[in-house]
């Protein structure tokens, strides 16, 4: 039969974003035409629009006093790329600071790389991507990060965190957990070679006042009560800044990207949450540093 689906699409959704937008989409442009990039513009913010001009925009509302809305986004997210699958075998679906890499010792070509995944007699339902979290330690990587130059080299020091080890290359349809950090799939490929960078944390000053904004927007239309009980259960980003604050601090403990026996831990520890499963091993403390090889390829 012959051969009637687009290699691979990559699809976002963003709301008000700017910085991650412009390197989410030079990124993809490197390896994609346009018209295989799709980006859900939630809000229609016309910066967004400006941005994403000549690739496959989808404008949806956004109400920030409802509730769940990361909920309803991964839900959103899951039905776009489900969809997707029938027309490409590949579709990577990632949130806006996440970043998928080839390690460069095998080869700069992605597209080629996951096309023999997709020539194999047994194809993975998804691909997850082992998860490097970009951490900004200013005392050691005092350079900023400049527009239109890369990420990697000025930044290089990471920490390991499983929940974004996420079954992000997707080949069948799929229902994601809320953040994508796991999928209903029973089979669970974790790739040697590819790697999810995530960037929340890779740039002192420009990520914490995210955080803040961010924030402010999470606490809009609560009362006093519901935003004190928030940042006392310490709720998700009401103390990432402090978690940013303490790893911004710490030196890495050696150069590598191996990790073997982590990613054993991964997969040995998986988590199950009918019907999702995630990956094991949570977030080991130190920091470490990227080898050499990855200068640049973002």
């Amino acid at each position: 039969m012959p051969k009637t689906k687009a290699p691979i699409a990559a699809l976002t959704m963003v709301h008000t974003e700017d910085f991650f937008l412009e390197r989410w989409l030079a990124h993809w442009r490197r390896f994609l035409p346009d018209e295989h990039i799709y980006v859900i513009n939630h809000g229609a913010d016309p910066q967004v629009s400006a941005l994403v001009h000549g690739c496959n925009e989808i404008t949806l509302p956004y109400d920030a006093l409802k509730k769940s809305v990361n909920q309803r986004r991964w839900q959103i997210l899951s039905l776009f790329t489900s969809g997707l699958t029938y027309g490409y075998d590949w579709v990577i679906c990632n949130d806006v600071d996440e970043f998928i890499v080839l390690d460069p010792q095998i080869s700069d070509d992605l597209p080629a790389y996951l096309a023999e995944v997709a020539a194999r007699d047994e194809v993975p339902s998804a691909i997850t991507a082992f998860a490097i979290e970009m951490v900004h330690v200013p005392e050691l990587e005092p350079a900023p990060i400049v527009s239109g130059e890369p990420i990697i080299g000025p930044r290089r020091i990471y920490r390991l965190n499983s929940n974004y080890a996420k079954p992000c290359i997707v080949h069948r349809p799929i229902e994601f957990k809320a953040g994508g950090h796991g999928g209903n799939h029973s089979d669970i490929y974790l790739d040697p070679h590819l790697y999810n960078f995530h960037l929340r944390f890779v740039d002192y000053d420009y990520c914490m006042g995210r955080f803040k904004k961010s924030l402010e927007r999470r606490l809009a239309g609560k009362t006093a009560e519901e935003q004190a009980e928030m940042r006392k259960g310490q709720w998700g980003w009401a103390s990432v800044d402090q978690t940013f604050e303490a790893l911004s601090k710490k030196h890495p403990v050696s150069e590598t990207i191996d990790h073997p026996d982590f990613r054993r831990k991964m997969l040995d520890n998986r988590i199950l949450r009918p019907p999702f499963t995630l990956m094991g091993g949570g977030r080991p403390p130190d920091n470490y540093r990227l080898p050499e090889r990855f200068n640049g390829v973002l």
